[in-house]
């Protein structure tokens, strides 16, 4: 079945599938969230190994110094 075609079942026509906002919000809390703060840690944790193992700069910071 096709995402935005109408059904009848029983002589009544079932409205289409939509997205909605609470759609928009469960993809935002389950999906956006969690990507961006999983980024964010290895982000921290690559920052912290660089500069205190390997004693470089890391990312834009080496544009600046």
């Amino acid at each position: 079945m096709k995402f935005f075609t109408t059904q009848t079942i029983g002589g009544v026509t079932l409205p289409r599938r939509r997205f909605t906002g609470w759609a928009a919000l469960y993809f935002v809390l389950f999906v956006c969230v969690p990507f961006l703060g999983l980024a964010l840690l290895l982000d921290v944790i690559f920052y912290l190994i660089f500069t205190r193992v390997f004693d470089s700069c890391y990312g834009v910071l080496c544009l600046f110094s």
